[in-house]
């Protein structure tokens, strides 16, 4: 269902911003004229009269406002689908299969060994005389450089 939904909301994001282009192609600019001047003139000011300009920067607006309106719900919206597709992985689920490709008949079947590693929690002092030192010698090695 929500792929259903997402593809139709693309389609009226396509339909909108097209819609937007025609219409800021219809829109005079300075003493140019819009697309309707270029296809014979007139067309849009016969259409809404005295107040083609209003009607156009209103209509212009509002087309823009829906077209971010639906750019923001098709992103919700694909977040959402694709975040339930996302799933946890367990470390020891990993190790598993593993394990039963030993015991194939497979010759090119590699088990892997399961890595145990502890992790150390550092202090922020700890890290900044590890930091300090890893400077230290990193300037010793600038300075044994031969200079130019």
């Amino acid at each position: 269902m929500s792929q259903l939904l997402i593809s139709l909301l693309i389609l009226l994001l396509l339909l909108a911003s097209g819609f937007v282009v025609l219409i800021v192609l219809m829109q005079r600019t300075g003493q140019g004229g819009g697309m309707g001047a270029a296809l014979g003139g007139g067309a849009a000011e016969s259409a809404f009269g005295a107040d083609t300009n209003d009607v156009l920067t209103k209509t212009t607006i509002y087309t823009i406002i829906v077209f971010f309106l639906l750019a923001l719900v098709l992103f919700l919206l694909i977040q959402a689908n694709s975040s339930e597709k996302l799933e946890a992985v367990d470390p020891i689920l990993l190790s598993a299969p593993a394990a039963e490709a030993t015991t194939t008949d497979a010759p090119e079947a590699v088990a892997l060994a399961p890595v145990e590693a502890e992790v150390e929690v550092s202090t922020a002092d700890d890290l900044f005389e590890s930091n300090a030192e890893a400077v230290e010698a990193q300037t010793d090695a600038v300075d044994a450089l031969p200079k130019p």
